[in-house]
């Protein structure tokens, strides 16, 4: 472990990541097979592709925002990846959705340093719960950035529940 992944198949990808795009996380710790064997999904954390053009210089850098225990922040996506020991699955938008990138990008830094609804992932994982704006699990953040409301899924299930997304490319 502590090791840097090989980041090979991103860099190959990362041009055609836009702001907006869904990443699915499996993690193999013991809070991620907890969550997925609640869920039955294969993933058991979502974040959202964030890119800021207007800053762009030759690193074309993109960042993910998600709801992690500490809050919803903005990390550098390769910087997150290098660390990280499960598999990460890129879904890109679907095209008729471009037009709504900025939005989501909005929504999303609007939401950056909101607390991390630990009430919420735990009544989730027995019921379901409905969106709510103060705090945030990952799937329920990405959700209402997606600008949905009502129950909020769990990782995995977003890409069934909203018919928006290209085919999956794994990229770690």
């Amino acid at each position: 472990g502590g090791g840097v992944n090989d980041l090979s198949i991103y860099e190959k990808h990362k041009d055609a990541m836009k702001t907006g795009d869904l990443l699915e996380w499996r993690s193999p710790t013991l809070i991620g097979w907890g969550i997925r064997f609640v869920t039955g999904e294969m993933v058991n954390h979502s974040s959202l592709v964030i890119r800021f053009a207007e800053y762009e210089g030759l690193e074309r850098r993109r960042y993910t925002t998600e709801a992690l225990q500490h809050g919803t922040v903005l990390n550098l996506l390769s910087r997150r990846l290098e660390k990280f020991t499960g598999q990460v699955w890129w879904y890109p938008l679907k095209d008729d959705w471009n037009d709504k990138r900025q939005q989501i990008g909005e929504c999303a830094l609007k939401y950056i340093g909101i607390p991390y609804d630990f009430g919420s992932i735990f009544k989730q994982l027995i019921a379901r719960v409905g969106v709510d704006f103060r705090a945030f699990f990952c799937s329920e953040y990405v959700w209402a950035c997606y600008g949905m409301e009502g129950e909020a899924p769990y990782p995995g299930e977003i890409v069934k529940k909203l018919d928006i997304f290209k085919p999956a490319v794994r990229i770690l």
